[in-house]
Formats: structure tokens, C-alpha cells, sequence
């Protein structure tokens, strides 16, 4: 398997020349009223213009979170739309829709649509309840990313569940467990809700893409549900993982056969897979028993595997981020929920999903403290913990110049 090295344009990089920010600002619109969802939808195809002055090719995907059966709050198709528009008049063969299946329970669940299923019947089926379907408001296809009997001939094809890419440079994880359908991409518009969120604390589009993008694996990964198995007949305990294991978790004393694994301290990245000159080492995968273990640092494997799943691919992904029926929680839990304000922010666009993520966090807070609203200044900042992570490790800036429309 080829590895290639780090590469992160200088736009990712440079504050003073990087990606812009582009605020569709709809705070005095009124989103239900039809005349305001058409010059919504005009300004988002201008945001995509001033962001992608390239042409596009290829087959191309809008990803999006399509919510659960009862979430009524989720992303709304209508405001997607102008990115079909906009891809195939760039040039694009054929655009789709699509996301992942998830490892919790439910319509969009890894098992309700398990890989030998012929379409992900259970998955689409909600998908297209939801409006996201050719003849709907979304105005595309829907396919599921890690299911490739849902790719769509001449559209949109793709043939693996997933596929492993292998990056040099990165800090936690080496290898990334890709979706079949992302990977498959040759240019995508990342679509992410703003929400909070019970272990990331902000939601945006760096969780869209770590989350989203990620096969089962990439995602059991990144919440630690991922643990090395030993084959005894293959190890020679020679230690070179125990060595290079970055959070002490494996031990090998000279009596022992085999490591033993730290369950406590094991963040199942793999780098024993990696590195063991055997091949002894497989990584089993197991139920997450609890949600919110490792929520400490989950948003560094989220910021670490977005790195990895766009490493090369920087300059074709635009993301959006809707700042539009903002909640206390994310569009994975099946209930209905409030908003937290009913002001709706409108969209942000761009290329750098830190910078993105940091300035809706932003403009929320602050309008959070113009309405008198009370709120936790600590659940609003992580999004810029995620940042800093990103730039003390990565330099990439997330401070970005706003231009409003």
C-alpha cells in the first residue's frame, strides 16, 4: 500500500492568505417564506463561486447528514440544491448526495443495512422520506457512502466499502479507513449542521467529514472501540510495538509470549499494526459500550483524521456550514428538539473546515449574548480547542478573512 507524505496547501497555512470565509447572512430572512429560499439558494451559488473559481470534473458528492426519523431540525434539502446547480454547471458528469452508515442503531445503522444488503433499502428509504431524492427539493440522488450496491451507474460509481489510505506526517493515526463512495469522489461539498454535541461539544464540518467520511472502522477508531489481538504463533516479542506505541498502552516483560494491552490507555490507532514485522497484530473491533470514552481527545482524532481523509484533497472540497435551526444536540439522536435561538445565522462556505467551524462558533456565541440568551462559554470554545490542535501540530490557521453576502 503506497504512503504519501503530508501536504497541506499554503492557503491552509497562511492567515493573511488563506481560504476565505463567506457569510451568507440571513438573520433578518425569513427561512419559511418562499421568495427568502430562492435568494438564499442565489446567494450560496454566488458563495460557491467566490470560494471555486476552478472548473470541476468528474463525479461529484454533496455530503450531507439526511437526521433522524424524528428530528425535525435537520438539514433542509432546499438550501443543498444550489450545490447541484453549481457542480454540474462547473462541469461536474454526474453529482450525488450521500453520507455513511453509523454505528449506532436505527434507519441509518451499520447493521439495518449490512453489506450484503442489494440497495441499503432501510438507509434510503429515510433518505427519501427526508426529501433527498432526484424529483425532491434536494434536486439529486442519494447513495450511501460505504455501500456500494447504492452507487448509481454513469452518475456515480464506486466498488468498496472501504478503502485505507496511508498518510506520513500525521500524529495519532498513520493509516485512515476511508468510505468507498468518499474516496471514489473527484470533487465534494461537504453540507454540515451546526449543532452541539455531547462529546465533540461543537458539531460542524470537521466532524461531518471525520465522522462522515470514515468507514466503520475510521469511526471505531476514532471512538476507541478498535483493540489489538496478538497472534501467538506469528509474535516473536521482539517489543517494536510496545516501543512505539504512543500512549504507553501495550506491555512486554521478558517471560511474556506476547504484549498485553492497556484497555484503559488503548486508543486503537493501529500503529501496532503498522509497525509489527510479523504481521501478528490484528485490530478486533467491539460494541461501544460507552459513548463518552475518550472524550477528552476525540476531538483530536477527528482534527488528525480530517488531515488524513483530505491530504491531497484540500483544493476539491467545499464546505458549508448551516448555522440554521441550531441545537442543544446533534442530528444522530432520534428526538425532536428546540432551537436554541430561533435567529437563523444563514451559511458559511468555504475551504478550510477549521476556520469554518471556529466562526460559526463564533457568530452563535455572539448572538447568544446579544438575545441575553444563557449559555456555556466552555462548550463554545471547543471548537477552537479543535483549531488550536489543528494549528499547533499542523500549522494550519484558522483565522480567515469574512466577506458577507
Amino acid at each position: 500500500m503506497e504512503t504519501f507524505p503530508l501536504q497541506l496547501p499554503e492557503e491552509m497555512r497562511n492567515s493573511a492568505k488563506g481560504y476565505p470565509v463567506v457569510w451568507v447572512n440571513t438573520s433578518t430572512a425569513d427561512l419559511k417564506a418562499p421568495e427568502s429560499v430562492e435568494r438564499v439558494q442565489i446567494q450560496l451559488n454566488e458563495a460557491f463561486s467566490v470560494v471555486q473559481e476552478a472548473a470541476v470534473s468528474g463525479q461529484c458528492l454533496i455530503k450531507v447528514h439526511i437526521g433522524e426519523p424524528s428530528c425535525d431540525t435537520r438539514m433542509r434539502p432546499e438550501f443543498c440544491r444550489p450545490a447541484v446547480e453549481f457542480l454540474l454547471k462547473r462541469g461536474a458528469s454526474g453529482v450525488v448526495y450521500g453520507d455513511t452508515t453509523v454505528a449506532y442503531t436505527g434507519p441509518r445503522g451499520y447493521r439495518q443495512n449490512p453489506p450484503e444488503d442489494e440497495d441499503a433499502s432501510v438507509y434510503l428509504e429515510l433518505a427519501r422520506r427526508h426529501g433527498w431524492q432526484k424529483d425532491g427539493p434536494s434536486g439529486a440522488p442519494f447513495v450511501v457512502l460505504d455501500r456500494p450496491a447504492s452507487s448509481i451507474p454513469n452518475r456515480f460509481e464506486f466498488e468498496s466499502e472501504e478503502v485505507v489510505e496511508k498518510c506520513d506526517g500525521t500524529k495519532i493515526f498513520s493509516d485512515f479507513y476511508v468510505a468507498g463512495g468518499f474516496q471514489a469522489s473527484d470533487f465534494v461539498i461537504n453540507q454540515a449542521h451546526l449543532t452541539l454535541h455531547g462529546l465533540a461539544g461543537v458539531a460542524g464540518c470537521v466532524k461531518s467529514v471525520a465522522m462522515g467520511c470514515a468507514s466503520l472502522t475510521g469511526k471505531l477508531r476514532m471512538h476507541q472501540s478498535l483493540s489489538p489481538h496478538f497472534e501467538e504463533k506469528l509474535c516473536i516479542a521482539c517489543g517494536q510495538c510496545v516501543s512505539s506505541c504512543p500512549e504507553d498502552a501495550l506491555h512486554l516483560s521478558p517471560k511474556m509470549l506476547k504484549p498485553i494491552v492497556d484497555e484503559e490507555h488503548c486508543i486503537g490507532c493501529g500503529e501496532c499494526v503498522s509497525i509489527c514485522p510479523q504481521g501478528a497484530v490484528q485490530l478486533h473491533s467491539k460494541e461501544i459500550s460507552d459513548w463518552t470514552r475518550g472524550q477528552e481527545t476525540i476531538s483530536q482524532r477527528m482534527a488528525d483524521y480530517v488531515v488524513g481523509l483530505l491530504n491531497g484533497r484540500w483544493h476539491k472540497v467545499i464546505h458549508v456550514l448551516h448555522l440554521v435551526d441550531v441545537t442543544p444536540l446533534c442530528d444522530c439522536v432520534d428526538i425532536k428538539q428546540e432551537p436554541i435561538t430561533p435567529t437563523h445565522l444563514g451559511f458559511l462556505v468555504g475551504k478550510n473546515p477549521f476556520a469554518l467551524d471556529v466562526t460559526g462558533a463564533r457568530l452563535f456565541r455572539q448572538c447568544l449574548i446579544q438575545e441575553n440568551k444563557p449559555f456555556d462559554p466552555h462548550v463554545w470554545e471547543t471548537a477552537e480547542e479543535t483549531a488550536r490542535y489543528a494549528k499547533a501540530h499542523y500549522g494550519i490557521s484558522f483565522e480567515a478573512p469574512i466577506q458577507t453576502i
